[in-house]
């Protein structure tokens, strides 16, 4: 690594020993949030991915899963101690294990279900992030059981995944729900969620990792067009549209959760950009750049939760080189950082909160924004593997 660190014109070296420092904190909630290994404990390798003040949890879903995988990894490049590899290995077994491949549903196989082996439902883009996971543990292992567990995946996607306009589709029950209300399933299909355009950067990756040009052809240059021309909004944001009318609902069910986090959308498009040189997906990039930082508050953040800061921080260093000249307003780097590093929550007392951020600032600390931030920090900062990159 350089011995400078500047992205996009922001010179950020001094951050380094802090960055990593919250960077290993990070790595060690993760292990102290995940289960215990034990042949009677169906949940043994998963971990809470959000912890309440009050003692509540919360166990991940496969997208925490994914990420959190990706993090351990990274850590483990970084720090060089095994007990990060062998966390990510654990996590990687149990997301095998919700994996489909039942005869009995073959309209099914090799989709994932959403948090456990009984979860009756999925939502489609978590699905694809949990694939993802699969690809770049092929990449760490070379196991080939990974890559065919990602390319089975593919092939659920590509006959049963999107609707007939090639968008995506929310989510898919698999079997009947569980009772009581707190299992009701909310799934949205009349909707194209603004949260696929992150899902380009699998079929990007696939085809780096494989050389096979079907990953990028029709179907992933038809999402890529519609997210500029259907999910962005005129004011630089993308947000969830009625598949019929085109119109965004008069409300979120997402309560704009993917507004300042774009769910690594700009990062798909730059993969798209690379590819095809369409103007269209840079111009997109950029008239986001502009939208979300124009929101940067005097904390340094674009939403309360800090979630949004990694994922913006990250997609700023994976495109500089094709913003023709743009970069972020003085300073908007660091005070990206700023708002993130005055969430991370030290209390010794507490294992399963100590070293996590509060995200949304109300206690809860949360994976979201810790999985990025650790991919992130030590991809820019230390020696972690590229991950969520658009190379």
């Amino acid at each position: 690594m350089n011995q400078k660190i500047i992205i996009a014109g922001e010179d950020l070296t001094d951050l380094k020993e802090k960055s990593l420092r919250i960077a290993g904190n990070l790595a060690d909630w993760l292990l102290a949030c995940q289960m215990p290994e034990n042949h009677f404990f169906a949940e043994s390798g998963t971990f809470y991915c959000s912890c309440g003040p009050d003692g509540k949890t919360f166990r991940a879903a496969n997208w925490n899963l994914a990420f959190a995988i990706m993090g351990l990894l990274s850590a483990y490049h970084h720090f060089g101690e095994a007990k990060y590899r062998t966390g990510a290995e654990r996590m990687a077994r149990y997301l095998k294990s919700l994996q489909i491949f039942t005869p009995f549903h073959p309209e099914y196989y090799g989709c994932f279900r959403e948090m456990s082996p009984q979860t009756p439902w999925c939502y489609v883009r978590d699905t694809v992030s949990a694939a993802w996971a699969m690809l770049e543990l092929y990449r760490e292992t070379a196991d080939p059981e990974y890559l065919e567990r990602a390319m089975l995946w593919y092939k659920w996607f590509r006959q049963h995944g999107m609707d007939r306009n090639g968008w995506p589709l929310w989510g898919i029950q698999f079997e009947k729900a569980f009772d009581g209300p707190e299992n009701a399933i909310r799934i949205h299909n009349g909707l194209h969620g603004c949260f696929h355009g992150g899902s380009l950067n699998f079929f990007y990756q696939m085809y780096r990792q494989t050389g096979n040009e079907e990953f990028v052809g029709d179907f992933y240059r038809n999402i890529a067009d519609k997210f500029v021309s259907e999910i962005q909004q005129a004011d630089g944001f993308f947000r969830s549209v009625d598949a019929l009318t085109g119109k965004v609902p008069d409300a979120d069910p997402q309560q704009n959760l993917h507004r300042g986090n774009d769910d690594l959308g700009t990062l798909g498009l730059a993969g798209a950009f690379r590819i095809t040189g369409k103007e269209a997906y840079r111009e997109s990039i950029l008239k986001f750049f502009r939208a979300v930082f124009a929101r940067q508050g005097a904390d340094g953040g674009v939403e309360p939760s800090c979630a949004p800061d990694p994922v913006i921080l990250n997609a700023v260093f994976e495109t500089q080189d094709i913003l023709n000249g743009w970069a972020p307003p003085q300073n908007a780097l660091r005070n990206l950082l700023r708002h993130l590093y005055s969430r991370q929550v030290r209390n010794s007392e507490n294992p399963l909160r100590n070293g996590s951020f509060d995200e949304s600032g109300d206690g809860w600390v949360c994976a979201r924004s810790a999985c990025y931030a650790l991919i992130v920090l030590l991809k820019i900062f230390g020696n972690g593997k590229k991950y969520l990159t658009a190379e």
